[in-house]
């Protein structure tokens, strides 16, 4: 039995700035990890991601929004077997678009939502998720680039992100992961990629 996942999702505030300022950099970021993914009504989107890379793509998308004042995405996540796949996902059908849509439904307050088949996986999960996003909700501009800086370079130390960033000490690398709770936000990616993958397994 194949599982899919799929995002579907919206941008919050998304008028507060010019399409042409924040557009490009978020199409970048459903790039980075989606298999096919489809923009539309100006800021609702829809992806397919794979289990490996479910998480990343959250708090990815959060880090690129979040680099902008007051912008942040919602996105409700849906894993489960898919009918029909067709080139333009919106026209794709099955359990996880299903499950993906209701959860973008669902949400009021939070601004995350995992749904499965599994019950017990989705309550646990989606505790983490509520919490962790009380660290993204704290996030800065330049706490945001830093981290989108971190996820793209995985394996740079800090003096390289100090580079890549821009900074001019790497003490503000440091500063700024450590306020974003960077590292505790990868336990979240690699707790929750795990969890999925034993129940998918």
């Amino acid at each position: 039995m194949k599982y899919h996942v799929i995002l579907t999702g919206d941008v919050i505030h998304s008028r507060s700035y010019e399409a042409s300022e924040w557009l490009p950099k978020f199409e970048r970021g459903i790039k980075r990890y989606a298999k096919s993914y489809d923009i539309f009504r100006g800021d609702s989107f829809q992806a397919e991601v794979s289990l490996e890379d479910c998480f990343k793509a959250l708090f990815y998308l959060k880090a690129e929004m979040r680099q902008f004042e007051g912008m942040d995405v919602r996105i409700g996540v849906g894993v489960g077997q898919v009918d029909f796949i067709d080139k333009d996902i919106k026209k794709s059908t099955g359990e996880a678009f299903i499950l993906s849509g209701e959860s973008l439904d669902s949400l009021t307050k939070e601004s995350l939502e995992f749904r499965s088949q599994w019950k017990e996986l989705d309550e646990s999960i989606n505790l983490i998720l509520t919490l962790s996003t009380r660290l993204t909700d704290q996030w800065t501009a330049n706490m945001a680039e830093t981290v989108q800086a971190a996820m793209d370079n995985p394996k740079a130390n800090q003096t390289e992100l100090t580079r890549i960033t821009g900074k001019k000490h790497q003490s503000q690398v440091s500063t700024e992961l450590g306020k974003a709770n960077y590292t505790k936000i990868n336990q979240v990616i690699d707790y929750c990629t795990k969890e999925l993958k034993r129940y998918v397994n």
